[in-house]
């Protein structure tokens, strides 16, 4: 039998309802079906009351099989929501405003499926009722998660590359600094990310100005003055330069290149750096080598990394997906490098087109197949070995070799991380062809050998030729002292005949009578033949002083004055005076020096 205070109750509900008129009925029936969103009355007991049709589509649930049939406490999913929300009903009843307005919850629908849904609660003025509003937000929290593994899978890819690479957008602010930056820079990508005002250039340069990447948001002169080389591809630069990164001078190479959105629009920029110190080196190495080796060691050109995201919060959860999927998969297929996704079996879940073109296969091809069937024998030993530092580490970088489709090997240097790919762990591989690098570093091994061998033949002659020149210069040597030892003998034969066959006679002419200037010459002439044995003599040679300067030097020598000594050579004074500057200039004399005494001088000391 009913309560009395229960149909007392219902039968005043009755009378509240049938206050309002019909055209009010209608009204807000109209709108309690047809504003496209789930809304749910509640009785006080939680007993629903009332649903409209959109909470049908999202239920699967009939009018008739819910409205005061079920309570609301039937269709939560998960035991925590239940509790939760019967604390948030009891608080609402004492106190509308004490408990959340809106908040999740998890829903169960006609046929098992859990949805996620946002509710919003109202108590209806005047009346123990409970209107909620109920929105499914299922889809897009698939979206959140699938957006976030797609980002995070787009992160790990551009924090793996070997190039050090960074992003900004178009206000200058970093969005991305990967690993290899860090490491060339020092500076980690949380004291990086987020910073704008040409922080970025600051690691390279020490100060706070435009570099590469900006040349993609416009042209600007005093950018390109700072490069050594610089060239444009359609919108991506590339550029050569010199600079000093954390104390180390280094020769860099970058490429720069826009980032777009999904409508095509420029939202930022990307720049890959690459440390060719070493490569400069080797091309300064195989120079010296030899001239030819020039035209073998080119600068290596990398393609830039293009890295693209999505900033319009404007468009669905899901096209940002789609986006970055996009740009995950173009980004993969521009990618110089050879880039896999492979499970720990070896079975390859992805691979890009370099991926298919270096090993001479179509795409289906090559999915087709596993690891080990492309590994060289010394790679697939190392396998096991390989997976186990991976997944200890996380990461690991090796070298290995694979078989292309017509059989020939190759070598590959490959950097692996592990990931996460549907939910479970994969490797992620970035691999790059170093054949042409194994071949140079041979070239140049074979060439220092051979550059060795000459140096060692050059040697082997010049010790050669030098064996022979000491015997000449012993041989010279004997032939001079002997040339010197008959230039005495000759000079004192000399002075000899001087002092027998031609001295007696001066005596004889000196007992006839003869007057001044007789006796004058014959003085001289018997001084002249003493002194051409003389040291005087012999030292004024070495000056170069003609015939006329060492007879006037002689006379000054002896004491004579200008006056004199023109007279007896029967020219002028002025004459004697110019040949005296002359003597004093050759013999490095200035004019406070006794030309008199330095001549005395040059007689006394051989």
């Amino acid at each position: 039998m009913m309560d009395k205070a229960k149909a007392k109750e219902q039968v005043s509900e009755l009378v509240e309802i049938l206050r309002y008129n019909a055209e009010s009925e209608n009204f807000y029936h109209t709108i309690f079906e047809t504003i496209g969103i789930a809304i749910v009355i509640l009785g006080e007991d939680n007993t629903i009351l009332r649903v409209n049709g959109e909470f049908e589509k999202l239920s699967g649930y009939t009018k008739e099989e819910v409205e005061y049939k079920r309570k609301w406490t039937e269709v939560t999913a998960r035991k925590e929501d239940l509790e939760r929300m019967k604390e948030y009903n009891r608080l609402r009843l004492v106190n509308p405003l004490s408990a959340p307005r809106t908040y999740e919850f998890q829903f169960t629908d006609r046929k098992g499926q859990v949805k996620d849904i946002v509710v919003t609660v109202v108590t209806m003025p005047g009346m123990k009722k409970t209107l909620a509003v109920l929105m499914d937000i299922t889809e897009q929290k698939r979206m959140q998660a699938a957006l976030q593994e797609s980002q995070q899978r787009l992160a790990d890819t551009i924090d793996f590359l070997p190039d050090a690479t960074f992003a900004i957008d178009r206000s200058g602010k970093v969005i991305a600094w990967n690993r290899a930056i860090e490491e060339m820079t020092g500076v980690k990508a949380g004291d990086m990310l987020g910073k704008s005002d040409y922080e970025y250039t600051v690691t390279f340069y020490r100060m706070r100005k435009p570099m590469l990447i900006d040349l993609v948001f416009g042209p600007d002169p005093e950018i390109i003055k700072q490069y050594n080389f610089i060239k444009r591809e359609g919108n991506v630069f590339l550029a050569e330069t010199e600079a000093n990164v954390r104390g180390v001078h280094r020769a860099l190479w970058g490429k720069a290149g826009p980032l777009y959105d999904g409508h095509g629009n420029i939202i930022g920029a990307i720049e890959s750096v690459r440390d060719i110190t070493a490569l400069k080196r080797a091309e300064k190495a195989l120079h010296k080598a030899h001239d030819e080796l020039e035209s073998r060691v080119r600068e290596r050109t990398a393609e830039l990394t293009q890295v693209n995201r999505i900033l319009q919060k404007e468009i669905s959860e899901r096209k940002r997906v789609e986006e970055n999927l996009l740009i995950l998969a173009n980004l993969s297929d521009i990618s110089p490098l050879s880039i896999t996704v492979h499970d720990l079996q070896g079975n390859f879940l992805y691979a890009n087109q370099k991926t298919f073109d270096m090993h001479g296969y179509t795409k289906e091809e090559y999915l087709a197949r596993n690891l080990h069937e492309i590994d060289a024998p010394s790679s697939t030993d190392l396998f096991e070995e390989h997976i186990k530092e991976i997944l200890e580490t996380g990461e690991a970088q090796f070298n290995v070799e694979h078989y292309r489709k017509d059989g020939t090997c190759f070598p590959l240097e490959v950097f692996v991380k592990a990931t996460k790919w549907e939910n479970q762990i994969v490797l992620l591989s970035v691999a790059s062809d170093v054949t042409e690098r194994r071949r140079n570093e041979e070239e140049l091994k074979k060439y220092r050998e051979k550059l060795e061998v000459m140096v060692a033949e050059r040697t082997s002659e010049l010790e050669e030729k030098t064996n022979n020149l000491l015997e000449v210069n012993t041989a010279l040597n004997v032939l001079l002292q002997k040339r010197e030892k008959d230039r005495k003998i000759l000079e004192e034969n000399f002075v000899a005949n001087i002092g027998s066959l031609v001295l007696p006679y001066v005596e004889k002419l000196r007992k006839n009578n003869l007057d001044m200037q007789q006796q004058f010459c014959l003085d001289t002439i018997e001084k002249h033949l003493g002194e051409i044995a003389s040291p005087l003599l012999n030292n004024m040679r070495q000056y170069d002083l003609t015939p006329r300067e060492i007879q006037i030097a002689s006379l000054i020598k002896d004491g004579k004055t200008t006056k004199e000594i023109a007279k007896t050579l029967f020219i002028g004074e002025g004459s004697i005076d110019t040949h005296r500057k002359n003597i004093r200039k050759k013999l490095g004399l200035d004019r406070t020096s006794n030309l008199q005494s330095y001549l005395r001088f040059l007689e006394k000391n051989r």
